[in-house]
């Protein structure tokens, strides 16, 4: 069923563009990570596609690894659906707010797993360099664990995130 939404989430953001909207643009980005709890030392690594309908929203599918840059003793990787809002700032910097849901796997250093899905949101501000590429600046949160196997915890997270339009 997860996927089933995932795909139609994909198609619904990729269809608007076949119909050349003057303000829709479809998007890839990369990002980094680090928590914003000290007593971790995980780097994450995530990767997104999304389409921006006009100024104000966004649709967007992303894949996070919070260990993927590291040999982090826990790791949890989430594929996640979310709508983003924008508010303008200043000139080329505006702020944004994500909600979404995200189904993530946890795994601790004893390689015992969890898997959890719920909602997941975050806020930051993204500056348009040009046309073509951005960067934004985020927090994210993101509910982890299964209260048997894993406790269920909040994994939050500072990320910088560079985007390409086409």
């Amino acid at each position: 069923m997860k996927i089933i939404i995932a795909i139609s989430f994909l198609c619904a953001s990729v269809l608007p563009a076949a119909q050349a909207e003057e303000h829709g643009s479809n998007y890839v980005g990369v990002s980094i990570s680090k928590p914003t709890t000290s007593s971790s030392s995980s780097t994450g690594a995530a990767a997104m596609f999304g389409h921006r309908y006009d100024e104000f929203l966004a649709g967007e599918i992303a894949y996070e690894d919070s260990g993927a840059l590291n040999s982090a003793p826990e790791k949890t990787s989430a594929i996640s659906i979310a709508a983003i809002g924008f508010v303008p700032l200043v000139d080329e910097l505006e702020g944004y707010a994500r909600l979404g849901y995200a189904s993530a796997r946890t795994r601790d250093a004893a390689g015992i797993t969890a898997n959890h899905s719920d909602i997941t949101y975050g806020f930051g501000v993204e500056y348009k360099v040009n046309d073509k590429y951005s960067v934004d600046l985020g927090w994210n949160h993101l509910r982890v664990g299964d209260n048997v196997d894993i406790p269920r915890a909040n994994e939050n997270s500072y990320a910088l995130t560079v985007l390409r339009s086409f």
